[in-house]
């Protein structure tokens, strides 16, 4: 396949593996989009699938939101929005936690409001993945912390994990 415009990423060649980035503003903030490919059997329907414009990150931004909330709600103390918070609360000193999440101690009724408090920093597009085709990553701050709350979406643009990374 010839090189291709991608509308964010610029151009690019999905038949040869490697990985392409750019910086959007989004939420006012600016925002890491980034493609990876791994192989050589990416089509122009693989990137069609992908988003084209960052208007399009608004309804995958509130999905992913909302799938943090419910991990969070789901009560799971090992589930990575908890572990997030809980991080954080053991790590950060007191005014540090505050001035970031809001609140001196988090508490099951404050989670919502906890986690309404982080930003979107990066998107990375796997074309190849039907499980985790796009990954959005969420911080409470990059400058604080390299812990990120990450969403995956499937090929249908479906929410299909909320992970903690580092």
């Amino acid at each position: 396949m010839a090189g291709v415009a991608h509308p964010i990423l610029g151009k690019l060649d999905p038949a040869a593996p490697g990985s392409w980035d750019a910086t959007v503003a989004y939420g006012g903030r600016d925002v890491s989009v980034d493609l990876t490919i791994d192989g050589d059997g990416v089509t122009a329907a693989h990137l069609e699938a992908l988003p084209q414009e960052v208007a399009e990150l608004n309804d995958l931004d509130q999905a992913a939101r909302l799938a943090i909330l419910q991990d969070a709600d789901s009560g799971d103390e090992d589930g990575a929005a908890l572990l997030y918070i809980t991080h954080h609360h053991r790590e950060l000193s007191a005014p540090d936690f505050k001035r970031l999440f809001g609140t001196d101690r988090p508490d099951s009724a404050s989670y919502n409001s906890l986690l309404s408090r982080l930003v979107l920093v990066r998107v990375g597009l796997y074309p190849e993945s039907e499980e985790a085709q796009i990954l959005l990553d969420y911080s409470i701050d990059p400058n604080a912390t390299n812990y990120l709350l990450c969403v995956s979406f499937d090929s249908s643009r479906r929410p299909t994990a909320v992970d903690l990374e580092s």
